[in-house]
């Protein structure tokens, strides 16, 4: 074993340890004081970089300076009760400006059901985002629950409860609700898109979407509470086209969000 052979074997990346450990190498080394000494330097962990005491002051205060208090992400029970809350106020306006036709016509059955339907699909949605702004948190509701819960269960509840009729004035009453829907569907988003900010989103396309069936089911409650013309197509058409423009809306302001 010569001095050349040992450099060789370490070009070839065989570690120091091993060398130690070849009954060649610990003989050549007890002769060769420059072997020895390389050996036990390729064995030694890499020295941290030197900093000064006074640099390290400097990069903590240039680091405090950028920070600033954040207020702290509601809980799971206070989303769904900020989401419900949300939801009862803006239905609330919307039947104070546009009256309450669809509710004196409602009958109990389908209150019960519609409301139903519409207090579970904004509680699951509260949990599912509040999850998906908060890395790390367990995710209780996949996010198409809500998302499959109100596009599937309200035309089936519609198709159940709801019969066909005179379809007079089918598609300028329809654009009217649908122009509502779509303000209402955008106002709520709009509020949920600022709670939604103040977390972190790791996938901004499925977050989109559940805040688009938070816009979409309020915009659905609130039309039945004011829409006079509870017929079954015009209901299906036109308040189920505000819903699902709001879902899809939501995962495309979403996408571009995540890609930019």
């Amino acid at each position: 074993m010569t001095c050349a052979d040992v450099d060789q074997l370490l070009s070839e990346g065989v570690p120091a340890m091993d060398l130690k450990l070849r009954p060649a190498v610990a003989e050549h080394m007890k002769s060769c004081r420059r072997c020895e000494d390389l050996i036990r330097w390729t064995d030694a962990p890499m020295p941290g970089p030197a900093v000064d005491a006074s640099i390290e002051d400097r990069i903590r205060a240039l680091i405090r300076a950028d920070l600033r208090p954040v207020r702290p992400l509601p809980s799971t029970v206070g989303a769904i009760g900020a989401a419900l809350a949300l939801a009862a106020v803006i239905a609330l306006m919307h039947a104070l400006t546009m009256g309450v036709c669809g509710w004196e016509a409602l009958s109990l059955l389908q209150v019960v059901w519609l409301g139903g339907l519409s207090v579970g699909v904004i509680m699951l949605a509260a949990v599912s985002l509040i999850a998906s702004i908060r890395p790390g948190t367990r995710q209780f509701v996949n996010p198409l629950i809500p998302i499959l819960t109100l596009a599937v269960g309200f035309p089936m509840l519609i198709g159940w409860l709801f019969q066909s009729g005179p379809r007079e004035h089918f598609v300028s009453d329809g654009v009217h609700c649908l122009a509502g829907g779509l303000m209402l569907a955008a106002l709520t988003a709009g509020i949920t898109y600022m709670l939604a900010r103040r977390g972190y989103a790791i996938n901004w396309p499925r977050t989109g979407a559940i805040v688009g069936v938070l816009g979409g089911v309020v915009a659905l409650l609130s039309l039945q509470i004011s829409c006079p013309d509870q017929e079954l197509s015009h209901l299906l058409v036109w308040h189920g086209l505000a819903m699902l423009t709001s879902i899809s809306g939501g995962y495309l302001a979403g996408l571009r969000t995540q890609i930019r």
